[in-house]
């Protein structure tokens, strides 16, 4: 096939697009994009457009979230379509790994991939040494934009700039800061006097939310609003970091390395700082409350102590202990097991 042009070949062809956002210059992209493909297609009389394959919004270091991409590589592999046209290797995949295995398993089908601004064709002889040439190309470019980030991100932090998107209950960011909505303020205030006051649990405080205010939160995002810093007027950042730039894989920082101080000038105060103080002092001490067992249970197999667990579920409460590496075990059952043994120290095989 090297010495026969594909545009000279009778195929099914389908094209595949992508834009990493959903802002509205990436969708303006996306239908120029396709307006592109369907034109390249319709103007050559060998070739018949049988498919059209677009994610939005999706980035391009691996595939996982890439529905339409699956899918078409799916189809492929169904002997849907002979050809897939794509703008360039940074299009189709950032990493050079997924570059050459769906390239290959495609071939191996008897399916070319066409990159049309890098001019590869996976049908010729040479396309996999320029394809792995380009694909690591686009794959550093992904390193370098993630060093480039995270040297942004501290900057950012250093200069106190407030990070994250503009779905915080009670604000709104103008140039790096945050500026208080009144009408949403109301019900962040609300939410810690009920906990408060009432000492609700996450899930009828959230009850009581929905029903007084239209919302539609649930237990974990009235947790939320109750730990975070900034109602109380701090800054907080350095919470996590990209360790893996491939996979988009993030490390978690322990609180005590988290950037906290007080920034009433970019994050101003939606509660007081003693009640928010309360507040969490009241969490803690019931987080350590549920987590205080009646025995003190312990592994064999693993010589390990197992965890007790709260958890509610349909205003059912169930209690047990948990070996994370191989067993669990209710506290009422284990109460029946050990009625006659005094001692708190308890030594579980998983075997029973």
């Amino acid at each position: 096939m090297n010495n026969i042009s594909i545009s000279e070949l009778n195929l099914r062809v389908v094209y595949y697009a992508r834009v990493s956002t959903d802002n509205e210059m990436q969708s303006t992209s996306i239908i120029n994009q396709a307006n592109y493909f369907e034109n390249y297609i319709n103007n050559n009389s060998n070739w018949v457009l049988v498919g059209r394959y677009i994610d939005e919004g999706i980035s391009g270091k691996n595939i996982n979230n890439r529905i339409n991409f699956k899918r078409m590589i799916r189809d492929g592999l169904n002997n849907k379509f002979d050809l897939i046209l794509t703008k360039s290797v940074s299009r189709f995949a950032r990493n050079t790994i997924d570059s050459i295995r769906y390239t290959d398993l495609l071939k191996d089908r008897g399916i070319g991939v066409y990159f049309i601004n890098d001019n590869i064709n996976t049908f010729t002889s040479d396309s996999e040494f320029r394809l792995t040439l380009m694909a690591s190309i686009a794959q550093d470019e992904i390193r370098k934009l993630s060093e480039s980030v995270k040297f942004g991100l501290r900057q950012s932090i250093e200069r106190g700039v407030v990070l994250g998107n503009n779905n915080i209950l009670g604000y709104k960011k103008n140039n790096g800061r945050l500026v208080i909505v009144e009408e949403e303020a109301i019900i962040v205030r609300r939410i810690y006097s009920l906990f408060l006051k009432n000492n609700y649990s996450y899930s009828e405080v959230a009850r009581i939310i929905n029903r007084e205010y239209k919302r539609n939160m649930d237990s974990t995002s009235i947790k939320r609003v109750l730990t975070n810093y900034k109602y109380k007027g701090y800054y907080c950042g350095k919470k996590s970091t990209v360790i893996n730039y491939k996979r988009g894989k993030r490390k978690k920082y322990c609180s005590n390395d988290w950037i906290i101080y007080k920034d009433n000038n970019r994050v101003p105060a939606i509660v007081r700082e003693e009640v928010w103080d309360m507040v969490n002092r009241l969490i803690l001490k019931k987080n350590k409350l549920r987590n205080i067992g009646k025995y003190n249970v312990y592994c064999i197999n693993h010589n390990c102590r197992c965890r007790y667990v709260v958890k509610k579920y349909k205003n059912n409460i169930y209690k047990y202990y948990m070996c994370s590496r191989c067993f669990s075990i209710k506290e009422k059952l284990l109460d029946k097991i050990i009625k006659s043994n005094k001692d708190k120290y308890i030594y579980i095989d998983n075997r029973i």
